[in-house]
Parts: C-alpha cells; sequence; structure tokens
C-alpha cells in the first residue's frame, strides 16, 4: 500500500477505531475549549431572572437558566425544559410534560417540585409573570413530570408569556425558591443552562463555566431554543465601562466579543482584518420614561407637551453618529421586524415638534419652570446623547430640565423608587405580544396604571382571535399617543464587534448568546 493511500484511509480507520469505542469522532468533540472574554458595559443588578427587566442581566441568566418555553427564529414559543403540552377543548386547561433527567447546577433532577414553585414566584415578581398569574385560577403538580395549568378564562398569551427570553420565567431549585421570597433579589444562582456561575467579582468579571451534566434538547438550534452545546470551558463577562476601551481591547484580542459600541467606530472595526463588527437590528426604540406615580410627570397635559415639542430625526441622526443605516423613523411601538404587531397609522401626534401647540399644553398644564429631573447614563452612549439633546430642545420651549447623570446599576436602582426622578432613559427592545410591552404594565418603573390603557391590555390579554387582536392594538397605539405613558423617539440599530477567532455566533437574534460558539486559536 502506497504512503498517499495509507494516509487516505487513516480518518476511516480512526472513525471505525470510535465507533467500536461507542462514540462517533464529531467536529465538535474538536471545537470543544478555550475562554471566551466578553466586554459589556457594566455591572448586572441582579442575576435572579424573575427579578428585573435590565438587558444585562436577561444576557447572563439566559445562559445560567432556562424556561419551559423558549423563542424559535420566527419569535414563537417553543418546548424547552417542557416536552410537550396539550389544551383542554375549553382553553381552560394547559397540561405540561417535563423532560426527565435535566439536571440542575447542584447535581439535583429538576422536576415538579421545582417548576411549581419556581413559576409561582415569577408570577409575583416578574413583569410578564404577573401578567400570565392574573388570569391563573390554579397551579399544580399532577407528578414528578407534569404540571397543570387552570385559567380563569381563555388566554392568549400562556406559551409566549413562557417563551419571552427577558425577566423570564427561570426554573430554580425549589430549595432557593424557598429561600427567597418573590421580592427579595436572589443570591444563589443556581439553573438548568449549559453554563454555571463559577464566580462573581463584582466590577472585574462574572466568570461562567461548562456544565458537564447538561442536558441538551435533541433539535438543531432555533432562535433561542432547539439544542445547546456549551463548547467553550469558559465564558468571561468582563464590565469595562469605557466603549473607547471595549472598541481598543476587541482590536488587540484582550477581548474576544465587545457588546454595545458607539456607532462611529463601525468604519475603524470594518477596517480590522481581525474582526467583524456586526450591525444588531431590531435593537432598542429610544424612549424616555415618565415617572406617573409621583410628581411633576403625572400631568398629561405636561407629559402631551414633552412629546409635542420633540424633533426626533436630529436627535436620531446625531445619536446614530450621522448614518442613516444606524436609525428609523417610525411611530409603531411595535419594530418593523416584528411583523404580526407592527402598525402603520395615520395622524399619531408624533414628532410634531410644534412650538404652538407645546405652549398650549404648558399653560395648560400649570406648568411654572419646575426642574424636571430626568436620569440618564454615560455607560450607554447613546441614553446620554438623546438625553442631552432632549434637554436642549425642551429648554428652548420653556422647560426646565434637571439631566442627572449616573452610572447604569444606580439608574436602574432608582428607577424603581418613585420620589428619585421624574424621567429616565432606556430603550424597548422587541416584545413579542403587545401584552408584553413593559411600559404599558403597571408595575414598571414609570407605573401606567392608566385605566383605559390597562383596559385594553386585558382584552388583548383575553382576546384568541387574531384579526381582533390586532384591531385591540392599533386602539391601543392611538390611545397610547393621547395618555403619553413615555415618550417614543426612533429606532436605533446597535453595534458589536467579534473577532474572527470566535465562531458559531448567532446574528440574528436580538440578544447574544454564547453557547453552540467556540473558539479557534
Amino acid at each position: 500500500m502506497s504512503s498517499s493511500l495509507s494516509r487516505k484511509y487513516v480518518p476511516l480507520a480512526l472513525a471505525a477505531l470510535m465507533l467500536i469505542a461507542g462514540g462517533p469522532l464529531t467536529a465538535e468533540a474538536q471545537k470543544k475549549g478555550g475562554i471566551l472574554k466578553v466586554g459589556n458595559l457594566g455591572e448586572p443588578p441582579s442575576l435572579d431572572a424573575h427579578w428585573t427587566t435590565a438587558s444585562i442581566t436577561e444576557t447572563l441568566t439566559n445562559h445560567i437558566y432556562e424556561g419551559l418555553y423558549s423563542l424559535d427564529s420566527d419569535n414563537r414559543p417553543i418546548p424547552m425544559l417542557a416536552e410537550s403540552h396539550t389544551v383542554s377543548k375549553d382553553g381552560l386547561v394547559y397540561t405540561f410534560k417535563l423532560r426527565q433527567g435535566v439536571k440542575f447546577h447542584n447535581g439535583k433532577e429538576m422536576t415538579s417540585e421545582d417548576v411549581v414553585p419556581s413559576l409561582a414566584r415569577w408570577g409575583k415578581q416578574s413583569i410578564y409573570g404577573k401578567a400570565l398569574f392574573a388570569q391563573v385560577a390554579e397551579w399544580k403538580a399532577l407528578d414528578k413530570y407534569t404540571v397543570e395549568m387552570k385559567l380563569k378564562e381563555k388566554s392568549a398569551i400562556v406559551l409566549i408569556s413562557l417563551a419571552v427570553p427577558n425577566n423570564f420565567g427561570a426554573i430554580y431549585p425549589k430549595e432557593i425558591v424557598e429561600k427567597f421570597a418573590p421580592e427579595v433579589k436572589a443570591t444563589e444562582y443556581v439553573g438548568t443552562g449549559p453554563f454555571k456561575l463559577a464566580e462573581w467579582k463584582p466590577d472585574q468579571y462574572i466568570r461562567m463555566v461548562r456544565f458537564d451534566d447538561y442536558k441538551s434538547r435533541n433539535e438543531k438550534p432555533n432562535g433561542y431554543g432547539g439544542g445547546k452545546t456549551a463548547y467553550l470551558d469558559e465564558v468571561r463577562f468582563q464590565p469595562v465601562p469605557e466603549v473607547a476601551t471595549r472598541v481598543a481591547q476587541v482590536e488587540t484580542g484582550e477581548l474576544d466579543f465587545a457588546d454595545d459600541l458607539n456607532l462611529d467606530a463601525y468604519d475603524r472595526l470594518k477596517a480590522n482584518p481581525n474582526l467583524r463588527p456586526l450591525v444588531s437590528k431590531p435593537y432598542y426604540w429610544l424612549v424616555a420614561v415618565l415617572n406617573k406615580k409621583e410628581g411633576l410627570m403625572t400631568n398629561q397635559k405636561l407629559r402631551q407637551a414633552w412629546q409635542a415639542a420633540i424633533d426626533i430625526e436630529p436627535i436620531m441622526k446625531n445619536v446614530a453618529g450621522g448614518r442613516a443605516e444606524f436609525y428609523r423613523m417610525d411611530s409603531s411601538l411595535a419594530m418593523t421586524e416584528i411583523v404580526s404587531w407592527h402598525t402603520k397609522l395615520s395622524g399619531l401626534p408624533w414628532n410634531e415638534h410644534n412650538r404652538a401647540k407645546v405652549q398650549k399644553l404648558l399653560q395648560e398644564a400649570g406648568y411654572k419652570k419646575e426642574p424636571i429631573r430626568f436620569m440618564t447614563t454615560q455607560e450607554y452612549k447613546w441614553m446620554y446623547d438623546f438625553a442631552l439633546l432632549t434637554k436642549q430642545q425642551l429648554e428652548d420651549l420653556g422647560f426646565n430640565i434637571d439631566l442627572q447623570v449616573v452610572d447604569w446599576a444606580t439608574l436602574v436602582k432608582r428607577r424603581n423608587n418613585p420620589k428619585e426622578y421624574d424621567a429616565f432613559t432606556t430603550g424597548i427592545g422587541a416584545f413579542y405580544d403587545p401584552t408584553h410591552a413593559v411600559f404599558l404594565t403597571a408595575s414598571w418603573p414609570g407605573w401606567t396604571t392608566d385605566e383605559d390603557i390597562q383596559k385594553l391590555q386585558a382584552e388583548l390579554a383575553r382576546e384568541t382571535d387574531p384579526k381582533k387582536r390586532v384591531a385591540l392594538w392599533e386602539q391601543q397605539t392611538r390611545l397610547f399617543y393621547d395618555k403619553v405613558p413615555v415618550i417614543r423617539y426612533g429606532d436605533l440599530f446597535g453595534l458589536r464587534a467579534i473577532r474572527n477567532t470566535t465562531k458559531g455566533f448567532n446574528e440574528k437574534t436580538e440578544r447574544i448568546r454564547f453557547y453552540n460558539v467556540w473558539v479557534e486559536k
């Protein structure tokens, strides 16, 4: 046999040996290992997925925990920890079969004893959990691997609520649920996800390591769901508050991935042969959230005056670094990419920049130039930029804006106290059902308690006919622009950067995930 023929048959011989040994020679085995360093802008307020809607918490916790359902690439619910479900003929009883053999990071098997108290806790604390459990009459275990949800009335939101990735229905061991009441942030973090928390050194890093006993689903990766493989030995999330430092570190290789970068870095990143800039679309629509529980912004006329005052396009153009491809002018509350809920309504009082209307509304509001406390942060440059430009525009029309610049963790903490502010900056990401629009809920900071808005939200939750739900959502959109619970600016797209040695990253999902990702160095 010639040497060339010998080399030809070596791979076949190795494959045969592997099959005899009981395991295939897989590409995945060659990809395992390595540390991935991710630069993000700051510290999460918590790693309790039930406790906050902060996007940084969502990113981190979705590596540690899982829920009964997840979202596929079309934003439809698909099973994750659930094996399957059935619905009674009257639509009032959902029965969920749980996957068997799924282990928590502490080695214990997940059963109904964990699922029932976890989702009960989520139902008392999470924005989405509260919306769902308001419709639940009974939630109980039928056996070790079966749980049952009985509804008070038919609902359109059961599966989508269980599938949302933000502030989600993460399943915890019952011992942790028993230890931490819904209103108390958990400080022990044990889930079923492909990575487990190894170490959290505040302001230095959050280190997650592969969970070797992780039980993946058999399907291919699909959106946020399907099969998940922890190829990496470790993912290290490093808070790097200075965006220029994040850019520099991903350029030098100190970071493998950098999130939330300034859009003006795009050309510089694109010119670097060792990495790729990633445009995140959708990202956020910019929003000033108004405190409707206490203070000046409880005055609807004053809220309407703010809405009538702003000239949105120059703000968006400035925030996007002058590049039209990084922003979008749109009055729809649901983003263009969420086809089912995107609206194209005419006659909305959006982007008016109407000086006469503003003066009339300020007079009707009885506004005497009292300072309006507007919180923002420089950790997200786009937040600071649009807050600063908003201050300039509003003060030109007779407002008095007290711009308060704090770090992001402080803003997230302070926004829960209605005595601390009148407005704050943030971004509204994609939501997958109108009932999940956090800015329309009574419990999210800003507190939209308006009876008319809440009545329509309740109707949207009950109505199961798709066409009727669309009509209700259009009605809600018009009501939004009259009540003005928040100020809707334009859509901004995000910028990330990834080293060429990082493989398998899913660019299509809104949020970043590092399962199914490996490094080649």
